[in-house]
């Protein structure tokens, strides 16, 4: 039974690592930012088709996270209600479960009309479709930063769940949280942390 809790804890950790994705997002788009015109080259179909194809995995990774957390609370003398008396233990599954309703409205309603948009504009694209593309793409980025916000939070929440942290180390954590993800909406963080 203990190996099977060690096994499970490293799948956890691991597909929290996996769960990375919105930083390399942010990266990609302030590249493509940086790029210029025109809208609608090969540098945005690159983007769109890598950003589209990873929704799958996205949501793979967040599957693995539920089951392997729950499985993880069960497997150690916990009941599900621990979801709900537990602060942190909470804290995390809500945070999953709000990480995958903004996974799925990008899915469902932002990506396809930016591929709506791109397929109908032609080349170039015209002014007014190149607006409506950069309102959705604008969109899009911001939940990314939101997505990474949750996404580190949950991580460093995850830590806490069996050792919590003094409530200062906390907030400190979750500070320095908020100016890393606002760093990566605003750069391509050259310097990583710095």
């Amino acid at each position: 039974m203990d190996a099977l809790l060690q096994a499970l804890r490293v799948l956890h950790v691991l597909t929290a690592i996996l769960m990375a994705w919105p930083y390399y997002a942010l990266v990609a788009v302030n590249q493509r930012a940086r790029l210029g015109p025109p809208l609608g080259d090969r540098a945005d179909t690159y983007l769109e088709n890598i950003i589209r194809n990873r929704t799958v995995p996205c949501f793979v990774f967040q599957a693995t996270a539920l089951v392997t957390g729950l499985a993880l609370v069960l497997l150690g003398g916990l009941s599900p209600a621990a979801l709900f008396t537990m602060p942190l233990l909470g804290a995390k599954f809500a945070l999953l479960v709000v990480i995958g309703g903004l996974l799925t409205y990008v899915h469902l309603s932002i990506q396809p009309r930016i591929d709506t948009l791109f397929a109908s504009a032609g080349s170039p694209v015209p002014s007014e479709t190149a607006s409506l593309i950069a309102a959705l793409r604008l969109r899009r980025k911001r939940i990314a930063s939101v997505c990474l916000f949750v996404v580190l939070t949950i991580s460093m929440l995850g830590v806490q769940v069996w050792a919590p942290f003094p409530v200062w180390l906390t907030t400190l954590l979750t500070i320095a949280i908020v100016a890393f993800t606002w760093r990566s909406y605003k750069s391509v963080t050259p310097y990583g942390w710095v």
